[in-house]
């Protein structure tokens, strides 16, 4: 483990915006004075010396151009603006891009780890899930808010790569919480309205039964969530904990938008943050059946680890 560190900061960095962002980042949100400005205006066709280049983006050290199929396109630049062009974008289309991978660029341009999780905190302390796209990291939160946990964040999990000891300072990445119509019903989580304005996109904006207004905390422990694909004969449920090269191999698919991480940092520093955040913070393997019937039971068993975790602590 790192050496200890001292409590996190309330918010890593503010936020001044010219369109409706909701609450999804309000603990950020300022009126001026921001040390981020997110404001439309015109975005170039190209950013000069691409380090990474996709079908929809372009990253280097400084900037990230992103482009949205048929939609807005944004540049994000040194970690301090993000100018969109809606291009007959909606607030709403605008919003669900800017605050998904322009906002996990913003994030490696000011040196902080966004991580693809969802997240509870118990007296400070942060239980982020992760996993696959569909391993249903949001619906396991919603489930545990349920049953009394508060909810933290969802989607984006932040970290601050300068303050990693034997804990790690994190950060709220999505306030609200988004889950499918199945997950609604899975969860008893109320829907408050859709996430995007195509029709035939049945996710909405969900409300947790408990939520923290907490916008940082301390991440005690990482779990990655298993799938049917990789269970290995388990019988049940198992929670595994991981170290050093098996831990690095499952959390490297867990970080936010790797090929923007890999183009502002480099691989190099990318997987050194990575070693360090394995070596101060607890990652271990959920085994589980992803059958719906089984989900009660998963819940339960997440519930009953939680539990002894925290008990376990608070005796060391």
């Amino acid at each position: 483990m790192g050496e200890g560190i001292g409590l996190p900061r309330e918010i890593p960095f503010t936020v001044e915006a010219d369109l409706e962002l909701g609450s999804r980042i309000a603990p950020f949100l300022v009126a001026s004075g921001a040390d981020v400005v997110i404001a439309e205006g015109d975005v170039p066709a190209s950013i000069a010396d691409p380090v990474i280049t996709g079908v929809a983006h372009s990253v280097n050290a400084r900037q990230l151009l992103l482009e949205v199929p048929g939609g807005a396109r944004f540049l994000v630049e040194d970690g301090a603006r993000i100018t969109y062009d809606r291009r007959g974008a909606s607030d709403r289309e605008v919003a669900l891009f800017l605050l998904g991978s322009a906002w996990g660029g913003l994030c490696y341009q000011r040196g902080l780890l966004p991580l693809h999780a969802s997240a509870i905190i118990a007296d400070g302390r942060v239980h982020a899930f992760t996993g696959p796209s569909g391993a249903g990291k949001s619906t396991l939160v919603a489930a545990l808010a349920d049953r009394g946990h508060s909810f933290f964040t969802d989607d984006v999990l932040i970290v601050d790569a300068a303050r990693i000891g034997s804990a790690a300072d994190c950060y709220v990445g999505q306030k609200d919480l988004k889950l499918w119509d199945d997950a609604l019903e899975l969860t008893g989580a109320a829907a408050m309205g859709p996430v995007r304005d195509a029709p035939e996109f049945n996710k909405y904006f969900a409300a947790p039964a408990v939520q923290s207004a907490a916008a940082a905390g301390r991440l005690a422990s990482l779990t990655i969530l298993g799938t049917d694909a990789t269970r290995a004969g388990v019988d049940g449920f198992a929670m595994t904990q991981l170290d050093g090269g098996r831990a690095l191999q499952q959390l490297r698919d867990s970080v936010y938008r790797p090929r923007f991480a890999i183009g502002t940092w480099g691989r190099q520093r990318l997987f050194e943050t990575l070693g360090r955040l394995i070596a101060g913070v607890q990652v271990q393997l959920f085994d589980r059946s992803t059958v719906r019937t089984a989900f009660g039971d998963s819940t339960a068993f997440v519930d009953r680890w939680i539990g002894d975790w925290s008990a376990h602590s608070d005796d060391g």
